[in-house]
């Protein structure tokens, strides 16, 4: 833009003073913040600069705006340089601008310029800064100083329980082997942490063991009880340097230690435990001690209800063997009228999916005790595990009534209106939740897959989005310094990460949405996936680069033509529109009784042929071939409920056919199983030998793509079929007779060739295998029409 083109667009007594005074540097700051208002950031940006070639007298904080200016407009360097200088002036904005200007860096992947700035700053300084210290744990990891990267990590607030970016990146580091250093930089990374590395036992023990394996032992002898580190510590170190210190071997020393962490935190659990006998050898797990004091304080008669209530704690946070399981069984026999008691031991009975155990310990505990809302919510899990649901919402409001704000007491609720069904009244339950702990993962989990499940697209995706911060989500986020993508546009040459999430079943699944993405950044996309289905993934998207998802990322997923990153999973909420237009075309295919085709992965054809031929050496020809799967590997108690035994998928089956098992787990009895009852009905069941059905993904895809159809619960068997068109009959347990993957609709949108048959929790499956027996006889010759080797979306 012109001066004559700037000065149109301000005030005119600005404009004046600039004709007036064209090299005013204060003049032209003022013009810029005038266009800051008018959000008119290119104009602002040239007016900043004006004023900077300009010159003295400038403005109190010209520079910050300056440097935020060029920020905005993507000249990063520019901007890292211009708020390196106000750091170094060390005005008001010192700490703030170095801040951005290592925001900037990070984005352009300056990791040595990185280095430079922190390198003699203290990491403990700089806490509440938003991913400063993953940040500089990137960097300092990139230049090769691991103690520094380390200790910046340990900056981060989740870093103690061992959750997000930063863990994650200290658990690579210490797995790949990598060595702290020296001595003088354990000594460092120790007064540099020591805030936070003895917060907690499990990373604090992570980072001891890791210090020792870099052959620091003596070092860290020396160091972990000074009174240094103490002061730092708060006196945090203590207890830990007490079992260090005894399993070195140095007993009396150790005890000196634990008895000084008894005098500064007199209710350290790890300080008491580590004044106790210790019978183990020198190496043997922390947890022997405060163990074998539990399991004493629960079989000692004289023992008081507290204190066995403190020791049934101790062995619900040991995660130790299943004799665990026993001893709280104990102490809840001996203290029938603890209701505490009753409840940590009936909720630790419910985190071991042990519902039939817990449920009459919690239903004493609301007895003796009945406005304990703890209690009455933990009595909820235990129904709803159970399939008493309806019960369970009573129990719900019961705790709710006894404290409208108990954490999880609307989570619950919701789970247990989803158990009836009631998918409305478990969205309100879970948004109430929200309002009372807007940052409850799992609460927001839940009201995504029930919006989902409705057809509340738009908000189910937008809340899906904050799926990692859940325990226990089945992958781990990757720590990719990019950007976050937003589809802003990729320039030439540049390209977007799209990582892979959650499971092999959900890359096929997810792998519908690269399409749309495709349509955003043709030809600029690199995707890290399970290494299995890249052969599958590189000939269905010729024109995406596909590499193998590793422990530390391959080398070529950090180059700088990469700019920005995102997850898989991420991607549905930015096609909402595209989802409700496939839903309007392709409505009219749930209506069908059966659907085969649609499908976005592309087969081998030879390899297709290939199967089909050794299909019809087994009398293919004139027999349905069926490919058959019964369970996962997975066996919790939620997904159990999802199977089938051997009886069952047999009896699903028509006569005379040729039953190809596709599942790769199974117990040799059960395969005799199936055979035994197959052998009855004319049912030939096929393995074919010298198949890997775990890790030959693409032989396994082909081999789908060759049977007429495929019967089995919502394990990757299914999407293995649906992806590529195969007539696929799912079946599957849901109280609602729902999935989030309808999106409210009857079928799967992108998968129409999926045939979800519900059945409700409480029922049997006799009714829905009599169902799937009938309507694959009846439709017969419909699934044996072969006439395309390969199933391409129609």
């Amino acid at each position: 833009m012109t001066t004559s083109a700037i000065l149109k667009s301000i005030d005119r007594d600005r404009v004046v003073t600039i004709l007036e005074a064209p090299s005013n540097a204060e003049v032209w700051d003022l013009a810029g913040q005038d266009f800051i208002r008018l959000q008119d950031m290119q104009s602002a940006l040239r007016s900043f600069k004006r004023s900077e070639v300009a010159g003295p007298p400038f403005l109190q904080n010209y520079l910050y705006r300056l440097a935020m200016a060029l920020e905005i407009s993507g000249e990063l360097d520019a901007a890292a340089t211009r708020y390196i200088r106000i750091y170094e002036e060390k005005s008001e904005h010192s700490r703030d601008a170095l801040y951005r200007a290592i925001g900037c860096l990070h984005r352009t992947n300056a990791h040595a310029a990185i280095v430079a700035l922190l390198g003699n700053l203290r990491p403990s300084e700089w806490r509440g800064y938003q991913e400063l210290g993953l940040i500089g744990g990137l960097a300092f990891s990139e230049q090769g100083d691991i103690s520094r990267a380390a200790s910046w990590l340990f900056i981060e607030p989740d870093i103690t329980k061992r959750c997000g970016p930063a863990w994650d990146l200290l658990s690579q580091l210490i797995a790949s082997g990598a060595s702290i250093g020296g001595p003088e930089d354990v000594k460092r990374f120790l007064h540099e942490t020591a805030h936070s590395v003895f917060q907690a036992a499990i990373p604090a023990r992570k980072v001891l063991r890791w210090i020792i394996r870099s052959g620091h032992a003596n070092t860290l002898a020396t160091l972990i009880a000074h009174p240094t580190l103490i002061q730092l510590s708060n006196g945090q170190n203590l207890s830990h340097a007490s079992i260090f210190i005894r399993e070195w071997g140095l007993k009396e020393a150790g005890l000196r230690a634990a008895r000084m962490a008894l005098v500064m935190l007199p209710d350290n659990p790890t300080a008491v435990r580590a004044i106790l006998p210790n019978a183990s050898e020198p190496n043997q797990a922390i947890s022997f001690s405060e163990t074998l004091w539990a399991k004493t304080a629960i079989i000692l008669p004289d023992t008081e209800d507290v204190t066995v209530n403190e020791a049934v704690i101790t062995l619900k946070t040991a995660e130790l063997e299943n004799l665990t399981t026993l001893y709280l069984k104990r102490a809840a026999e001996r203290f029938k009228a603890s209701p505490s008691l009753l409840y940590n031991v009936g909720s630790h009975f419910n985190e071991k999916a042990l519902a039939e155990m817990a449920e009459p310990v919690l239903r004493r505990a609301v007895i003796l005790e009945p406005g304990y809302a703890k209690a009455w919510s933990s009595y909820t899990v235990a129904l709803c595990t159970q399939l008493e649901s309806e019960r369970g919402v009573i129990s719900s409001h019961r705790a709710l009534a006894a404290d409208p704000k108990l954490q999880s007491g609307y989570t619950n609720l919701a789970m247990a209106y989803r158990g009836t069904g009631e998918l409305d009244l478990a969205i309100s339950a879970g948004k109430q939740q929200l309002r009372i702990s807007p940052k409850d993962a799992t609460a927001r989990m839940g009201v995504a897959f029930n919006q989902l499940s409705i057809g509340a697209i738009e908000e189910g995706f937008e809340n899906y989005l904050c799926r990692w911060a859940q325990p226990g989500f089945p992958s781990a986020k990757r720590p990719f310094p990019q950007a976050e993508w937003t589809l802003q546009k990729i320039p030439k040459g540049k390209k977007v990460l799209i990582y892979m999430e959650q499971g092999m079943g959900d890359e096929l699944m997810f792998s519908w949405f690269l399409k749309y993405a495709e349509e955003h950044a043709s030809g600029q996309i690199v995707v890290e996936c399970d290494p299995r289905l890249i052969p599958v993934f590189e000939r269905s998207f010729p024109t995406i680069e596909f590499w193998p998802m590793t422990g530390p990322a391959q080398k070529r997923l950090l180059a700088p033509d990469i700019l920005y990153k995102i997850p898989i999973g991420h991607l549905p909420s930015m096609f909402t529109s595209q989802l409700r237009e496939l839903i309007k075309e392709r409505w009219s295919l749930a209506l069908n009784d059966r659907v085969r085709g649609y499908g976005w992965i592309v087969p081998d054809a030879k390899a297709v042929c290939h199967w089909r031929n050794r299909l019809q050496e087994l009398g293919a020809d004139n027999r349905m071939c069926i490919g058959i799967s019964w369970r996962s590997g997975n066996q919790a108690r939620a997904r159990v409920s999802q199977y089938l035994n051997p009886h069952q998928i047999v009896d699903s089956l028509p006569d005379n056919c040729i039953a190809v098992v596709l599942q790769y787990v199974y117990e040799e009895d059960e395969f005799e199983e199936i055979r035994r009852e197959a052998a009855k009905r004319g049912i030939d069941v096929v393995v074919f030998d010298g198949l890997d059905l775990k890790n030959d993904l693409a032989d396994v895809i082909d081999l789908c793509a060759a049977v007429d159809v495929i019967v089995t619960p919502l394990t990757s068997i299914a999407f293995m079929g649906g992806v590529i068109g195969t007539p696929t009959w799912v079946f599957r347990t849901s109280a609602s007779l729902t999935i989030w993957q309808q999106l409210g609709t009857p079928h799967i949108p992108w998968i129409p060739s999926i045939q979800l048959l519900f059945r409700r929790p409480q029922n049997l499956w006799d009714e829905v295998v009599q169902e799937m027996r009938k309507e694959l006889s009846a439709a017969c010759d419909w699934f044996m029409d072969r006439s395309s080797t390969h199933l391409s979306d129609t």
